[in-house]
């Protein structure tokens, strides 16, 4: 039976354990002293102290094994990318997904990505294998074999470096489908665009102003739907639409970007996306007016005045 002064002591240097720093470089040391009191330190005051090993549980991520196979003529060949980037980018999406949006990664989510040598096969087969017309896309995920199909890009369309954002983008909807079924579209491809220009810095991500969506959008400005609106569109009608002019896909990378750029608009990012993870059955514009400072009314004038100012600032994001 542990004795009442033990069980203090105890009690005590446990406690104690707990604000004591991980990363502790002198280490954490336990012994008895002749009355049966147990001491910790971080310093060996006894010689027959024992050096305690600290366990702490992992944040729950882990680098991700990613399979890249090819198919059509290029089946049987090596894959003409770089492996090890691939990885690293990809693990850079799952650690930004959840160090700077606090997402839990339970499972592993699977990353198998097939690649085609030309646009002509990569159309073919994603419509062999999903009767999907992909004519418009650079690539695609399908979550019915947690696959990313695409094929490696022309030089008019950014060659390899374009292969790469694509990638980057695919993942981004594949980790999204993997934490909640139910998405609105202009999150969830508003998303993926920000991670077509994710990189790091020191300790920090940083997501670049897309060239390509910042410019089509200023061209097309008057097409573009009212801002609340365009977050109230079903997912189905806003691909349907989107399949059809393609400003859809420009004004929700552009949109998001916006929101990442503030601490309030971030906020209202993540709250969307973890309400959905929770299941939330409510329409995004709700969620919204809810949870953005000011309501609806307050993001329509600052999306306003943003396209305004020809979405001039920021040229760059830095997220911690």
């Amino acid at each position: 039976m542990c004795r009442p002064n033990a069980a203090a002591a105890l009690i005590k240097a446990l406690l104690l354990l707990l604000v004591i720093p991980l990363a502790s470089a002198s280490g954490i040391y336990r012994w008895v002293d002749a009355d049966g009191r147990v001491h910790f330190s971080d310093r060996p005051l006894q010689q027959n102290a024992e050096t305690i090993t600290l366990k702490h549980q992992a944040s729950g991520w882990q680098p991700m094994a990613i399979q890249v196979t090819t198919a059509g003529s290029l089946q049987n060949r090596p894959a003409p990318l770089d492996m090890a980037r691939i990885q690293s980018e990809v693990n850079g999406i799952y650690r930004f997904y959840q160090q700077t949006l606090y997402f839990d990664f339970l499972r592993s989510v699977p990353v198998n990505i097939q690649l085609l040598e030309n646009r002509a096969e990569y159309i073919r087969h994603v419509w062999d294998t999903a009767q999907w017309d992909a004519s418009k896309t650079l690539g695609v995920y399908m979550p019915k074999t947690h696959s990313i199909v695409l094929y490696l890009h022309e030089e008019k369309t950014g060659g390899l470096e374009s292969t790469y954002a694509t990638i980057r983008h695919e993942v981004s909807h594949a980790i999204l489908h993997s934490l909640t079924g139910r998405l609105p579209d202009w999150l969830n491809e508003g998303m993926a665009e920000q991670m077509e220009t994710l990189g790091f810095s020191g300790n920090a991500f940083t997501i670049t102003a897309h060239p390509r969506n910042k410019r089509g959008l200023l061209a097309r400005r008057q097409q573009a739907m009212p801002v609340l609106q365009f977050v109230e569109l079903r997912s189905d009608h806003w691909r349907k639409s989107n399949h059809q002019h393609g400003i859809n896909q420009e004004m929700a990378g552009q949109l998001v970007y916006m929101l990442l750029s503030t601490d309030y608009g971030r906020s209202l990012i993540t709250r969307l996306l973890q309400d959905y993870k929770r299941g939330v059955n409510m329409r995004s514009y709700y969620l919204l007016d809810q949870h953005y400072i000011g309501g609806a009314k307050a993001l329509e004038i600052h999306w306003n005045n943003w396209l305004a100012s020809n979405m001039a600032a920021p040229a760059q994001i830095e997220m911690r």
